[in-house]
């Protein structure tokens, strides 16, 4: 998502001809109203306003139909409408007329993952990763990584959950995933250290709660195991994960 900057009026645009140190003042002009407008749409966006939101953007988009920013805070407009053909079509024209906007680039991988379009999500998301100046790699090695779990696909997302850690070691989700995989494959005890860390940075939630159960259960520590199902009873009594904990000690 694009930065948000504060709100500058800006003056009716003129129109006319003139000279050539004025046509270049006019699109001066004109630039600065688009970009204003896609900053204050993405905004809007973010603060759940999406009327608004169409309204800016909507301007953007008079003034510069192939604006690859305002094509993609278009697009992103869309899919929170849950028009997908419209989104789709703006964020293609982002990407277009601006093949190296990552941004872009990451928000249609998140897009296609959503729509099931999971091979051609990863790509989008490796195209991002590709470009040196994109700032946040975080993100889209994240993205690609929770796109391959849908797959599933555990051996080749761990290594964008790894650069993810690596990048930065408290993103919750990455730990989470981490000790997901870690159990699925064996690794109890690395399963354990993930978990750990979780819930050192990151919330309780159900998933993790039952994750940290089977894991300490795996390695039959006790205690630890009672510990937090006594958790996740308290915090998530009507969870489906409190179901599994019941069937989970049945078999036990």
């Amino acid at each position: 998502m694009i930065r948000i900057f504060g709100a500058i009026l800006i003056g009716t645009l003129l129109i006319g001809c003139g000279s050539s140190p004025e046509r270049m003042a006019l699109q001066a002009r004109k630039d600065n109203v688009v970009i204003l407008n896609t900053q204050l749409a993405a905004a809007y966006l973010q603060r759940g306003q999406p009327e608004i939101a169409m309204n800016n953007i909507s301007k953007a988009l008079a003034l510069a139909p192939d604006d690859s920013q305002a094509n993609n805070v278009m697009a992103l407009l869309q899919w929170r409408l849950k028009e997908n053909d419209a989104a789709d079509r703006h964020f293609r024209r982002a990407l277009k007329s601006e093949p190296d906007n990552s941004e872009a680039r990451n928000n249609y991988g998140a897009f296609l993952c959503q729509r099931g379009e999971l091979d051609k999500a990863v790509q989008q998301f490796e195209l991002a990763l590709a470009d040196p100046l994109y700032t946040t790699p975080v993100q889209a090695n994240l993205n690609a990584g929770l796109c391959l779990m849908k797959k599933p696909a555990p051996v080749m997302a761990e290594p964008y959950f790894r650069e993810v850690l690596k990048l930065d070691p408290k993103r919750g989700e990455a730990l989470y995933q981490m000790a997901k995989i870690s159990y699925d494959s064996g690794k109890t005890y690395s399963a354990r250290g993930f978990i750990q860390r979780f819930f050192e940075v990151a919330d309780d939630s159900p998933e993790s709660l039952l994750l940290a159960v089977r894991i300490e259960g795996k390695l039959r520590a006790k205690d630890a195991e009672a510990s937090y199902a006594l958790r996740l009873r308290g915090k998530f009594p009507d969870s489906p994960e409190v179901q599994e904990l019941r069937k989970l000690s049945a078999t036990n």
